[in-house]
């Protein structure tokens, strides 16, 4: 048996940085912005030492880092469950089908039915070109490229205007 001090042992100073860091990323993500403070403590870290810097670059290479490890591993959950979904489909398919072709309409197991029925009706396009104007619905897109470019010429473009913005290069 351990005893209970042993269970209290104080934190090490890394341990206690680690913590501080989560509640600060924690807070942010909360609040989707920094708070006056957070940002003060942040432009402080900036103005610090070489090595406060150099620590600041590592934490957010790590965060971009952990944001792609996450981003592969949606694609591979993602084409995983496309692979269950064709499965499925291809299955449920193959069964409607014998099920037609046998002229059966319902079978039923101890925990499953297999029923096949009707769907409500639904239009199927033949040709597209012969559907008459008053079936088409046009939907207005803006093309960015051509306002960008007819304001480059100095052209006024009510509604829109050049924006020139800047980014942060982290290497």
């Amino acid at each position: 048996m351990t005893e209970p001090s042993a269970a209290l042992e104080p934190l090490t100073l890394r341990e206690v940085a680690f913590e501080q860091y989560e509640e600060f990323f924690e807070s942010i993500l909360e609040q989707s912005q920094l708070t006056p403070e957070q940002q003060t403590a942040l432009g402080e870290q900036l103005r610090a030492s070489i090595e406060k810097r150099d620590k600041l670059g590592n934490c957010l290479e790590w965060l971009k880092d952990q944001a792609e490890l996450l981003r592969a591993k949606e694609r591979q959950l993602a084409e995983r469950r496309a692979r269950f979904e064709k499965l499925f489909h291809t299955l449920t398919s193959s069964l409607h089908q014998q099920m037609l072709d046998l002229g059966i309409r319902k079978v039923e197991g101890l925990e499953f039915s297999f029923t096949v029925k009707k769907n409500p009706p639904h239009v199927e396009i033949l040709d597209e070109e012969k559907i008459p104007p008053q079936f088409i619905s046009y939907k207005p897109t803006i093309d960015k490229a051509a306002i960008k470019s007819a304001l480059e010429e100095g052209k006024e473009v009510p509604g829109a205007k050049l924006v020139q913005a800047t980014h942060l290069d982290v290497r």
